[in-house]
């Protein structure tokens, strides 16, 4: 039996000396122009490049199969760890044109690899990111998982496949203790301790599996492979994924997060292969611009709307990034910027494939120090070349100066982070933020994050000669448990620009976010930064949720003061809390309201009726001032709609209500439950 011998000890010192070193060690890939590895280089013959100043190669090293080449030509085996060789199979979502040549891809690249130390797993993005079948060396198993994934099949069955296995990983991942032995691992037979530390990478990969549901299917997409090169970083050697997709939108906005992604799978060692699923595309790779020119300023996802003012925050130009929409171009950036090629425009990717495999068992390892005096996130731009005749170089592009236990961070996050560990919490930049709570049951509470800033209050550029305006706002909110574990990430760039005649509508907008999160019953804090680029500025806020849950009766979400409403939406979801006879609803945390003539005060709330209380929900409204009950009535509540609940909004008149704090509670029962909710008003004379 051909067995590989992996010492678990020693990779667990690796993964410790991961975590601790800011040394570069690249892996690069050194070729001829026939496409056969040139051997024996030496570190004098690297020419490294780091932030445009010039480094000198600490270490370098050929890896050749289960071998590693100094410079002297003394060749050793490679570390234990290193000879296990992962490779990823990240399927995205696609019509059935694509998923039948995806198939055929991942199928054909199982087929040219015979190394019995390589292990696939395949994952896929439909909305959440799945795992469809852990680490293995049993293609057996990867072809049924490839299935399922090029298959169509509902959502819903990849949750449950993606669930069951978690489970398994999870229960994998404690199998094994801190201090490991030797440990013989023979293929298609992964011992429990072998196991034990995959699965921990895998979980690593799966930390934000259910939770990057923000944003739009671009931003999602690149927050699916940044959880992917995350988990990967602390296994040593070079890491392989195949990114099959129908293609990669980038718009101006996302451009500081893709180029994030870039950074953070270099420095984990992680090579992506974008692997177009068309085939044959000529005249198709701008199939995107035609579209999304005709939606040139249209509404974008990050906005929002007051005193008749829409504020757009996807690059303020759309036109723009229409003419970006080659989503070929886009992968093959991804691909050459960490090492990898693109795999496209052919119905015939087995040399590729094979290409694939080749550059995961031979390249070279380059390590030197970057010397950087400040950590700050900032993208230093690298090159390697070598010297020597009819070299080809395919390295890595660049790297976030951060250190080793911030890789997670973007860059624009940075200050923020640091604004967060300041004492006193800074707050320089004017905004609201809070929570929502929108259901809640005995094992899970559903709320809404909401943030609001006036643009009123930061800086912005003004360029007469162009006739144009620019600033640049940044958002960072996360939830955090009681532990002090990070459950839920936001992370907004949004710069912002337009013409200069418009400056002053833009400025009496707010920025408006929200994201639903679902959350186990317990205490949680709420830590928001707002960022002034332009200025410098920051604010911050922390404050606390607490999250209860409910076994059974009547519930009803928190009471909102409705901004705006939006009849008529077309494209609105069943998942949508902030709706309402087909509308949209935008909260607000503005409560103080001014008592002007002919003004009305709008509050939304959603009931849940329990199906197994018998009757009708029945739904009261009282005002109190100062403690005392001003008025009481009751709200006709009609039936409850598809999805079993039932939105409402109550509107009163405020121009007669005398100045001062008001309470407004909305109570409501259902046969012998009761739920109650209040909303704290300040009414302005």
């Amino acid at each position: 039996m051909n067995l590989i011998r992996i010492s678990l000890s020693t990779l667990a010192v690796a993964f410790t000396l991961a975590a601790q070193s800011n040394d570069m060690n690249f892996n690069v890939i050194v070729k001829d122009k026939k496409g056969v590895t040139i051997k024996g280089l030496t570190a004098s013959q690297f020419e490294i490049t780091d932030g445009g100043n010039k480094m000198k190669a600490a270490k370098v090293r050929l890896i050749d199969g289960a071998q590693a080449i100094d410079e002297s030509g003394a060749a050793k085996p490679v570390e234990p760890a290193q000879r296990l060789k992962l490779f990823v199979l990240a399927f995205e979502a696609m019509g059935n044109a694509e998923r039948r040549l995806a198939k055929d891809i991942a199928l054909n690249l199982l087929k040219e690899d015979k190394a019995p130390n390589h292990l696939f797993a395949v994952f896929i993005f439909a909305n959440q990111l799945s795992i469809l079948q852990p680490f293995t060396q049993d293609h057996e198993l990867l072809t049924k998982a490839i299935d399922v994934a090029t298959s169509g099949t509902a959502n819903m069955k990849f949750a449950e496949i993606h669930d069951e296995l978690k489970k398994k990983l999870r229960a994998d991942a404690a199998a094994a203790s801190s201090s490991l032995s030797d440990t013989d691992v023979a293929p298609g037979a992964l011992t429990a301790a072998a196991q034990a530390m995959l699965a921990r990478t895998q979980l690593k990969m799966l930390e934000f599996d259910g939770k990057i549901a923000d944003g739009e299917q671009s931003r999602r997409a690149i927050a699916f492979l940044n959880s992917l090169a995350s988990g990967l970083a602390g296994f040593p050697g070079r890491k392989t994924a195949a990114y099959i997709t129908w293609g990669l939108v980038v718009p101006t906005h996302l451009d500081a997060a893709f180029q994030a992604l870039q950074a953070r799978a270099n420095r984990a060692g992680v090579s992506f292969y974008g692997v177009d699923a068309r085939g044959i595309s000529e005249g198709r790779q701008n199939a995107g611009v035609d579209d999304a020119v005709r939606r040139a300023g249209g509404q974008a996802a990050d906005s929002g709307t007051q005193n008749g003012t829409t504020v757009n925050f996807s690059g303020f130009d759309n036109t723009q990034d229409a003419l970006r929409g080659n989503i070929q171009a886009n992968l093959r950036v991804l691909a050459e910027s960490t090492g990898g090629l693109l795999i496209g425009d052919t119905n015939d990717p087995k040399p590729a494939l094979r290409q694939m495999i080749d550059d995961t068992s031979t390249y070279y390892e380059v390590t030197y120090d970057p010397a950087i005096a400040n950590l700050d996130g900032a993208y230093r731009k690298t090159s390697i070349k070598v010297n020597a005749k009819d070299a080809r170089v395919r390295d890595r592009d660049g790297y976030l100066a951060l250190a080793a236990d911030q890789l997670d961070v973007l860059p624009y996050e940075v200050a923020m982070l640091k604004a967060l560990a300041a004492n006193p919490l800074p707050k320089d930049v004017a905004f609201r933020s809070g929570t929502v709570r929108l259901h809640q049951s005995k094992d899970e509470v559903s709320g809404s994050v909401l943030v609001e800033v006036p643009l009123g209050g930061l800086q912005f550029t003004e360029d007469k000669t162009a006739g144009a305006y620019s600033g640049h706002l940044a958002m960072l909110v996360q939830i955090k448990d009681p532990e002090g574990k990070i459950v839920r990430k936001y992370s907004r760039d949004l710069p912002v620009k337009g013409k200069l005649d418009q400056l002053a509508a833009l400025k009496t907008s707010n920025f408006n976010f929200r994201e639903q999160f679902n959350a186990p019953p317990g205490r949680y804090v709420v830590e928001t930064v707002i960022a002034d680029l332009a200025s410098g500025k920051t604010g911050v806020k922390r404050a606390a949720f607490q999250a209860i849950g409910k076994s059974s009766g009547v519930a009803v979400s928190g009471v909102s003061v409705v901004r705006n409403f939006q009849p008529n939406q077309a494209n609105l979801t069943p998942e949508e809390p902030f709706q309402f006879q087909n509308g949209r609803i935008t909260p607000t945390l503005l409560t103080t309201l001014k008592a002007v003539k002919g003004a009305q005060m709008a509050l939304f709330f959603t009931v849940y009726p329990d199906q197994a209380v018998g009757g009708a929900p029945e739904a009261v409204i009282q005002y109190l001032k100062d403690g005392a009950e001003l008025a009481k009535a009751a709200l006709p509540l009609p039936a409850a709609d598809a999805t079993g609940k039932i939105p409402y909004v109550f509107s009163s008149p405020i121009d007669t209500m005398p100045p001062g704090l008001y309470e407004i509670k909305v109570q409501v029962k259902q046969g012998a439950s009761v739920a109650e909710e209040s909303v704290l008003i300040t009414i302005e004379g």
